[in-house]
């Protein structure tokens, strides 16, 4: 498991990312729902 340190950086990079984006909230949903897929995660 990630440090509470650590993970409060990684939701820190996660938010901005996110934050400045050109595409949709549906189509940034479903490239997450693919990358994870894809690692072999299941839904």
């Amino acid at each position: 498991m990630l440090s509470e340190k650590t993970a409060a950086k990684y939701r820190d990079f996660y938010d901005q990312v996110r934050a400045d984006t050109a595409l949709d909230s549906q189509t940034i949903l479903l490239v997450g729902l693919a990358a994870a897929m894809a690692a072999g995660c299941e839904p």
